[in-house]
């Protein structure tokens, strides 16, 4: 059929339409229209809905943070940064070679590669060429050269001195560097995570002069966010305002700006945000957690790395050499009770020395085996007879109700017990530096088991080490020498068990619990934070990927590349 036949037919068609439409009755009229209109309606929804079908979510620019912290930051640079609130904005500001992700596995953050020898002794790195700070300039191999010699300067007195001693760096290009250590170390590549400082901006500046340049306030640095602004009372910064680095190179983040405001003390900062000056808070004391009026879906936690135990020193005291009485020290514990009632539940319960075991065995707490079990000591010499201890800690608030707890506990299994508090100082040079206790109350970090080694390794017994029970173990010296030392990860494990079940059967001392980071928000942010938590500064690990707002797209049609380059252009 040619054109004109088609043309001719439809014409046809048409003035018969016309034609039935104008003998209709007006009722008839306004009902064909209304069936017209309906079918439009149900087309509509129809393929509204096969479009919603096929759509996805992604996360969308924009957005706003406004978080208060306590402390004021004095040094924004990862080479001298100590307190909590110096690592918070480092962590927003820098970026390292690696990072860690939700799991707390390694990733590559500014490395685009890293090769390593067989023999686990040198490693060749790439720095990816896209990297940036944020005035703009290239992250290059001699930014990180220049960062790890500050922090092996023994004047510039770096917190990270130690994990770099005896490593060397040779330069191979621009962009790539080897590097030399003199024995293997199996967590090496969480040591490049530490943030890479501008070469141009600091050699300009001598080593007396580094801890007091305004650098380690107007920080320079290739991470997530930078500094357009600090709001300063009487000199002192108390905001800081902080946007989204489009050169970041795992992505542009999605929020675009985060407001950071200092409080000198809770009080201030829990006020501030029960006012509404700020959404977010970090790092406030368990029992004000439940004061805030936020919902349950608003606190998110992260297990951190702090053990807190009760160390024995059975050279203050014979009857502490007695497995069994140690044993029933421990089995009297009700460790899930200060869990509850110290730290209102924002915590763990912890049977083995490393916090973030997933296979924690069963709680020991029994006090009837406890009490059986301590008659059995050859130090009662009949079942009338009573144990006396004394147990030390911190002049502390939350330490001292723990130690009344404990206390309580070992009372009533018939352990007669005082308490000693100390003030930190006192603690640490008279109490500890001496090896001067029976009992001891303490918090340490163990971020890796490898990190043991410093507090049960015999070589540690002596002050300035940290083995304070003073235990001695041939079978665990050796253990810990090969989870800090062995590049096998399969020998590792073995080994770590191995020194798991020496805890177990000798308790050497007492893992009471680990506590949670706690984090407060209330805004619409959706803001992830990892399972575990190096620090309280880890819950801006994920902060590139939080995001406020989202869009629809269709998958076949998203490219995020090259939305991103067109976004970072027009951007």
């Amino acid at each position: 059929m040619d054109t004109a036949s088609i043309k001719s037919s439809i014409k046809i068609k048409k003035e018969k339409f016309l034609t039935v439409y104008k003998t209709m009755t007006p009722e008839k009229v306004i009902v064909v229209w209304l069936l017209l209109m309906l079918a439009g309606i149900l087309l509509f929804a129809g393929l509204l809905q096969i479009n919603n079908r096929y759509l996805i979510s992604i996360p969308a620019r924009g957005g706003y943070i406004h978080e208060g912290i306590l402390g004021t930051p004095r040094f924004i640079n990862p080479v001298l940064a100590t307190s909590d609130a110096d690592k918070d904005l480092a962590e927003l500001i820098y970026a390292g070679l690696t990072k860690r992700d939700n799991t707390g596995n390694i990733i590559l953050d500014i490395a685009s590669s890293i090769e390593e020898s067989s023999d686990k002794l040198h490693y060749k790195i790439t720095i990816k060429p896209e990297a940036r700070f944020s005035d703009k300039t290239h992250v290059t191999a001699d930014d990180f050269i220049y960062t790890i010699s500050l922090i092996q300067n023994p004047l510039i007195k770096s917190p990270h001195r130690v994990e770099w001693e005896g490593v060397t760096i040779e330069k191979n290009s621009n962009l790539e560097f080897s590097i030399s250590l003199k024995k293997p170390y199996p967590l090496f590549m969480n040591v490049l995570t530490i943030g890479i400082l501008p070469k141009h901006i600091w050699n300009r500046l001598t080593e007396e002069q580094i801890s007091l340049s305004d650098f380690n306030i107007h920080a320079i640095g290739s991470g997530p966010f930078f500094i357009e602004n600090i709001t300063s009372v009487s000199g002192i910064p108390e905001s800081f305002t902080l946007l989204e680095n489009k050169y970041y190179t795992l992505g542009r983040p999605n929020i675009q700006e985060i407001v950071i405001t200092s409080y000198q003390n809770e009080k201030y900062l829990i006020q501030a945000f029960e006012n509404g000056d700020i959404d977010r808070v970090h790092g406030i004391s368990p029992p004000r957690v439940s004061d805030l009026k936020v919902a349950t879906s608003s606190i998110r936690t992260s297990l951190l790395p702090r053990t807190f135990s009760v160390f024995f020193n059975p050279n203050k005291t014979d009857f502490l050499s007695d497995k069994k009485v140690r044993s029933a020290l421990n089995m009297a514990i009700n460790k899930q009770a200060i869990i509850n009632d110290v730290l209102k539940g924002y915590g763990k319960v912890i049977e083995t020395p490393f916090p973030f075991d997933e296979d924690q065995p069963d709680p020991t707490y029994n006090k009837d085996k406890a009490r059986k079990l301590l008659v059995q000591s050859k130090y009662l010499k009949n079942a009338s007879s009573t144990i006396e201890i004394t147990l030390s800690t911190t002049n502390n608030a939350e330490m001292k109700k723990i130690a009344e707890m404990i206390q309580k506990d070992w009372e009533e299994i018939g352990v007669h017990t005082t308490l000693a508090v100390y003030e930190v100082a006192d603690l640490n040079q008279s109490v500890i530096k001496d090896r001067d206790f029976q009992a001891l109350l303490y918090g340490s970090i163990t971020n890796s088991p490898a990190d043991l080694y410093a507090f049960w390794h015999s070589s540690q017994r002596s002050y300035p080490g940290l083995n304070i029970s003073n235990y001695v173990s041939k079978k665990l010296d050796t253990n810990l020498e090969i989870i800090r030392e062995d590049d096998n990860e399969l020998t590792r494990v073995s080994a770590y068990e191995s020194v798991k079940t020496e805890f177990e059967d000798e308790v050497p001392g007492i893992f009471l619990f680990a506590p949670s980071l706690i984090y407060v928000t209330r805004d619409d942010v959706n803001s992830p934070i990892p399972i575990y938590s190096l620090d309280n500064s880890s819950r801006f690990l994920l902060v590139s990927s939080w995001y406020r707002y989202t869009e629809k797209v269709w998958p076949k049609t998203y490219y995020k590349k090259l939305l991103t380059i067109l976004e970072n252009i027009i951007h």
